[in-house]
């Protein structure tokens, strides 16, 4: 290799290290990647700026407790001498009197990398170092786990090898044509203890915390040894050694990768120690040509380290924190008493506000356990925020078109969007967010319905700040409002920063952006001109002010700085104006710096924009619109007032308040600002319409907002093709999707519009008119295809498009079961009825129930042959469910291809499965014996009260011979696979609620709100997610039970609300003008009111029931008796306005029958 030092004033190339199947890249500051046959072993991301990924080696004395790494990344500590040569797999560096030489080589023999670390002691005493790696895991393609972390981290397993003194790590598979994936990972040296070991990537670097100090490196620190489910893996261990005055100790790391086990194990034996492996390394001699395929990296990622930033010297200053005085006691007011407040936040007095409170802690704010977020959005744009101020901005598309990074660590949180504020006469900065730079007073943050609010003060400075998209533009608005208690003038800097994406990755877009100052709009301009639909788009950042200088900056390398970050950034630190960089090839940002003057006493308001219009006409004019003073204001006014409106369409007051604070407004906010309008996440960023997700999510919209649901059920008829499936979902706005042979999904239409058209009376949607989309068709054997579908020029009604969805769906198998297909409601089961001879209990009930729904629809149009057809379908249904479903104890989940069953006691993963139990009941085709039975069963096998969770099915897949698709090569207890899915679980409640197990469906609706695993500190340290939003799962299996998975993005919400509404509160809409009344509730319900205002009109329905003797029900309407239907009250609904008082009186054995169909 050709020897190629480079001092810190040279530029410094990357050199990739390839040797076979294994890859090395190494930039000069240390970081870079390691792969293994295309597949990515460890994270890396292509960052020219800050460099900041890889796979590192820290080191720290034990005495003084002094920290630094083997490069300058990760601890960003700048050395008296720094050589690195990439190509030669060297970086030789000296801190003090200790030198560092880090020598990285492919392997001559087996798949794998060695690291040797040396370390010389320049000084006259001993020195005691501890050498700590760090490496994480990712053992996947680099773009599969870049578009979604959290769940390729969820397919990875860890162990340790105590022979071989070695951590081992595997992907689970999720597909029999996967390729298996080994990593083994020893850090070897000349004696013989056992290292410290640690893989759980949460425990290494800490809440909130960075790699460039993170909890492991903290003083006394020791790794905790955790291996096996750990939900984001790492390899990190840890020796210590002494080097003598004067010499010098060797370490090597070894990584390695292979496709059994047996591979690793021969890997690590290769090097028993590091005489062993230092010997190897030197015998190593050249690397191969610099060939990037083993890495699996895009060439286009690798071009953005062709040229980085020099190394920054010693004489550099390094990155100071400033710490903030505190602000002084105001003697004022006591705190604000919060509902069910657990240590970190708790419910406002009205329970429209979650309210954190984040103490001074050691490391910054205290944080809760995971980011706790708001998602907040119009139809056109929005941003997820979390607790901390991290923020993610998108227009149209919150997958395709994001303006700024989204995060999936809930570790580090990071900041893709941050805010500054300096005091110029100091220079010292901070945020007014409780991130990235935190001062040193308590923060305090408001998710609200439309908006989220910080506040904190700074000496003499109090700051609020508030987040909000208006109502209709695409902008994200910050508004400012600093208040002065000094008796002197304040000069104050505020800075805006956000790292421009204008695509889906940063690393896919960097090289695309072209930016520009815009003088007539005072705003800086960017444009992606590939990123295809949203080509054309204009991103716009601007200042709203009276008053200040504006200064700018496009060049993110220019904000942050050489190796820089959010948490230490470069302009916030340097006096003057920020640089004016703009135009292409820049590392692209937008950065606002506005100068004020603060008068003494005084309070400023100011507001920066962030958003995207169709052209630069189009952004010019919304940069106007809110610099006319007052319309920030105003349009803030709007927001709340708008969502104030809407959760205010029902209101309960019931004896469990965990259920009247979802219910209240939480459950309708989350319903259509996350799931039907941004489709994103912290956990997961779609983007897309899923045809059977916001067809689901719109039916909770029938008692707010039926429009939307009528305007939701044409546009899934509209991504329909011809021969009757559906697009599994579709990005917007070109309808680009995947066509799939999953069985459910068309069938969810007829299901939704019946529901509608029998709540609403509106049988006006089905003589909507709506397009088929057509495209070729699955070739034999393919599951699912990617594609731009195009009109068919075909159209029919929205009847005829659930008619052909039906028709579709009545094949069967050879025990009279609907055709599973490569999946049903559950995406994992995705290979049970691969072969096309699978069948789908579940299914069965699902469909046996759209049914007995449709046919009477049929039958309104006068279309009596269909609705027969379909009687007598549903009639052999369920004959078939009843025999071949039934399993003698409970009903069965599936058939799988080869006639085996699934969800049954002969089985030994998965006997039973809830959505079968619950669907048996739902769909009213179990008799009542069997009701009993399957539900006492489910009862029995999966609800756990001692954990909090009703799980999805028992056991979880892990070993079991039958393949029923990727959800077993999910880690057992996880997600689908053995923990709770809450959609699954609230269709458990409703069975109950249907069977008339009153008690139950009401306690275990309560066990699932998310506000009863928030209550305490001690309930927090489990479920460690947000208690004021539905989490879609819930994990069911050690050391894991009970912490809350992926929250905000799930069908939990709508269903939560219906369920609580129609099942257990028992009020549902029937006609467009009648409320029926038919509560389901414990018998130690005193009573609970529910206000109801009917949607487009003026009347409010208040209906307070209350308990007396006997098991009936009666009611009266202003005094004038009501007499029960069926078990039921039927209250006409008033056409005028006006309040509307209902008096129930309910007995206290009154249940709802349970009526077979």
């Amino acid at each position: 290799m050709t020897d190629l030092s480079v001092t810190s004033t040279d530029s410094h190339p990357a050199a990739v290290l390839a040797r076979g199947d294994y890859a090395v890249l190494l930039t000069p500051a240390g970081g870079g990647a390691s792969g293994f046959a295309g597949y990515a072993l460890t994270r890396w991301t292509a960052d020219r700026t800050r460099d900041a990924d890889g796979y590192f080696v820290y080191l720290r004395d034990v005495d003084s407790g002094e920290v630094w790494s083997a490069g300058y990344q990760p601890a960003g500590r700048a050395a008296d001498e720094y050589h690195a040569s990439p190509a030669r797999g060297e970086i030789v560096r000296r801190d003090g009197g200790v030198q560092t030489t880090l020598h990285v080589c492919p392997a001559v023999e087996g798949d794998a990398e060695l690291r040797r670390i040396t370390l010389a002691n320049l000084g006259d005493a001993p020195r005691r170092i501890e050498v700590t790696t760090y490496a994480e895991l990712v053992l996947n393609t680099p773009a599969g786990d870049a578009g979604h972390p959290a769940f390729s981290k969820l397919f990875v397993q860890t162990g340790w090898m105590e022979d071989r003194q070695a951590l081992v790590a595997w992907r689970r598979l999720r597909s029999p044509h996967d390729e298996p994936l080994w990593v083994v990972h020893r850090l070897l040296d000349d004696g013989f203890g056992a290292p410290e070991m640690e893989t759980d990537r949460a425990r290494f670097i800490g809440r909130g915390r960075t790699l460039a100090a993170p909890a492991a490196m903290d003083v006394e620190s020791r790794l905790s040894g955790s291996v096996g489910n750990v939900l984001d893996p790492v390899f990190s261990l840890r020796r210590v050694v002494t080097v003598q005055p004067g010499g010098s100790v060797t370490l090597v790391a070894v990584l390695g990768a292979g496709r059994t086990r047996r591979d690793v194990e021969a890997i690590a034996d290769r090097y028993p120690d590091a005489a062993t492996a230092s010997k190897a390394i030197d015998r190593s001699g050249d690397a191969g040509s610099a060939d990037a395929a083993a890495l699996g990296v895009p060439e286009s990622w690798l071009r953005t380290v062709d040229s980085l930033p020099p190394i920054p010297e010693r004489e550099t200053p390094l990155p100071v924190i400033p710490r903030i005085p505190a602000p002084k006691p105001d003697g004022g007011a006591e705190p604000e008493e919060l509902r069910f407040f657990n240590g970190f936040g708790g419910f406002s007095a009205d329970g429209r506000e979650y309210v954190i409170r984040h103490g001074a802690g050691e490391h910054g704010p205290v944080r809760p356990p995971l980011p706790w977020t708001n998602v907040i959005a119009n139809e056109e744009a929005g941003f997820l925020v979390s607790e901390s101020g991290a923020a993610s901005t998108w227009t149209d598309n919150s997958r395709e078109n994001r303006l700024t990074p989204w995060s999936n660590d809930p570790v580090s949180d990071p900041h893709g969007e941050a805010l500054y504020l300096r005091d110029d006469a100091s220079g010292r900065f901070w945020s007014p967010t409780p991130g990235p730079v935190p001062g040193g007073g308590a923060y305090e943050t408001r998710h609200g319905f439309g908006y989220t609010r910080f506040r904190t003060s700074a000496g003499e400075l109090e700051q609020e700040t508030t987040l909000f998209v208006p109502r209709r533009d695409p902008v994200k608005i910050v508004r400012l409002r600093l208040t002065s208690t000094a008796d002197t003038e304040m000069r104050i800097s505020a800075f805006s920063y956000a790292q421009l994406v204008l695509g889906g990755l940063p690393q896919e877009t960097r090289g695309s952006i072209h930016t520009r100052w815009d003088d007539s709009a005072r705003a800086i301009l960017a444009v992606n001109p590939d990123r295809g639909e949203f080509s054309a788009r204009v991103a716009f950042a601007a200042v709203v002010s009276s008053r200040g200088d504006v200064s700018w900056t496009a060049d993110r390398a220019a904000f942050l700085g050489p190796y820089g970050s959010p948490e230490a950034p470069l302009a916030p630190r340097t006096a003057g104006p920020l640089n004016s960089a703009a135009g292409a090839g820049l590392d692209p940002c937008a950065a606002l710096q506005l100068s004020l003057v603060i008068p003494p006493g005084a309070t400023l308001e100011v507001a920066f924009l962030l958003g995207e219009a169709r052209d630069e006409a189009a952004a010019r004019a919304i940069i106007s619109r809110f610099r006319t003073p007052g319309a920030v204001g105003t349009a803030l006014e709007e927001v709340t007032r708008f969502w104030s409106d809407l959760v205010g369409g029902v209101q309960v007051q019931t004896p469990s308040p965990e259920l009247d604070l979802m219910v209240n407004g939480w459950l309708a906010y989350q319903n259509l600002a996350c799931r039907v309008w941004g489709r994103t996440a912290f956990y997961q960023s779609g983007g897309a319409f899923g045809f059977r997700d916001q067809l689901q999510d719109s039916s909770a919209l029938v008692y707010l907002r039926p429009e939307l649901t009528r305007r939701q059920i044409i546009l899934h008829a509209s991504h329909q093709f011809v021969e009757g499936d559906v697009l599994h979902w579709w990005h917007p706005p070109l309808s680009k999707g995947i066509r799939t042979r999953f069985a459910d999904d068309l069938l969810w239409l007829p299901y939704i519009t019946a529901f509608y058209v029998s709540s609403t009376g509106d049988a006006g949607v089905l003589d909507e008119s709506a397009p088929f989309v057509t495209a070729r068709q699955l070739e034999p054997g393919e599951d699912e295809v990617f594609l731009f579908p195009d009109d068919s020029g075909q159209r029919a009604s929205v009847y005829e498009h659930c008619c052909r969805s039906i028709d579709r769906s009545l094949a069967r198998g050879v025990h009279g079961l609907p055709l599973m297909g490569t999946g049903d409601w559950n995406d994992g089961m995705n290979r049970v009825g691969r072969e096309g001879r699978g069948e789908s209990v579940w299914m069965g009930f699902f469909l046996a129930g759209i049914l007995d729904d449709f046919a009477p629809v049929c039958e309104a149009r006068g279309d009596a042959d269909r609705a027969a057809r379909y009687r007598a379908h549903r009639a052999e249904l369920g004959v078939a469910l009843n025999d071949g479903g039934w399993d003698g104890g409970w009903y069965r989940r599936a058939y799988y291809d080869n006639g085996a069953p699934l969800g049954s006691a002969a089985n030994d993963e998965c006997r039973i499965d809830a959505i079968a139990q619950a669907w048996a009941v739902l769909s009213g085709v179990a008799p009542a014996d069997r009701a009993e039975q399957a539900l006492d069963a489910m009862e029995q096998h999966l609800v756990s009260e001692e954990e909090g969770i009703i799980r999805l099915l028992t056991p979880a897949f892990d070993r079991t011979p039958h393949d029923p698709g990727y959800i077993k090569g999910y880690l057992p207890g996880v997600r689908e696979n053995g923990g709770q899915y809450t959609h699954a679980a609230l269709w458990a409640v409703r069975a109950l609620a249907q069977a008339g197990r009153t008690e139950r469906a009401a306690r275990l609706l309560g066990m699932i709100s998310p506000v009863s695993h928030g209550r305490t500190e001690a309930e927090v340290a489990v479920y460690q997610a947000e208690p004021y939003v539905i989490a879609a799962d819930v994990y069911g299996v050690a050391p894991h039970v009970g912490r809350g998975g992926w929250t905000w993005y799930t069908g939990s919400a709508g269903w939560m609300f219906r369920i609580a509404l129609e099942s257990v509160l028992g009020i549902t809409l029937s006609g467009g003008d009648t409320l029926v009344v038919r509560p389901c509730v414990p018998r130690d319900w005193l009573g609970f009111t529910v206000r109801y205002r009917v949607p487009g009109g003026a009347a409010t329905y208040e209906i307070a029931v209350t308990r007396e003797e006997g098991a009936g029900i009666r009611g009266t309407v202003k005094g004038r008796p009501l007499e029960p239907v069926d078990g039921a009250l039927r209250i006409p609904l008033a056409r005028e306005g006006g309040e509307h008082r209902v008096q129930v009186a309910l007995g206290r054995e009154f249940a709802p029958a349970y009526v077979p169909e």
